[in-house]
């Protein structure tokens, strides 16, 4: 019983957290990318993001997927899996190759023994890789 509820577990994982080539919309790329922040899958995020991409939080700035993944990617998992992100409303403005996803949360929860309540703000440009992927490839968040 153990075992298949490990296995129940897992598929439901594998079908929750598409991989890049999946995203055929812009939209579909953010939220593959928020889903891969709450469930820690790096694999997903180093497919969703693109090498070069620019990260904005706050003051600070990351300017590659490296940069990322060494500094702020796994606060972001730790965060992201300690609060929750519902979705106010969203706006995609395709043009072509690149889109630009602006969406507002509600962020909650527990993080650090700190409540969390507040509206966060992102901004979030992907480039159209071929006839159906999209990668990101520049993140504003502010709250």
């Amino acid at each position: 019983m153990k075992n298949l509820l490990s296995l129940i577990g897992a598929l439901t994982l594998f079908v929750a957290i598409p991989t890049s080539a999946a995203a055929q919309q812009p939209s579909d790329a953010v939220d593959q990318f928020r889903a891969a922040l709450a469930a820690g899958k790096v694999d997903v995020i180093n497919d969703i993001l693109a090498e070069d991409v620019l990260i904005f939080e706050g003051s600070g700035v990351e300017r590659s997927l490296a940069e990322y993944r060494s500094h702020h990617l796994p606060s972001d998992i730790k965060f992201s899996q300690h609060v929750t992100f519902e979705l106010l409303e969203r706006e995609t403005h395709n043009a072509g190759e690149l889109a630009v996803v602006t969406s507002r949360y509600k962020v909650s929860g527990t993080y650090n023994e700190k409540a969390i309540d507040l509206t966060m703000n992102e901004t979030i440009t992907a480039k159209k890789l071929d006839s159906s992927a999209w990668q990101i490839i520049l993140i504003h968040w502010s709250n």
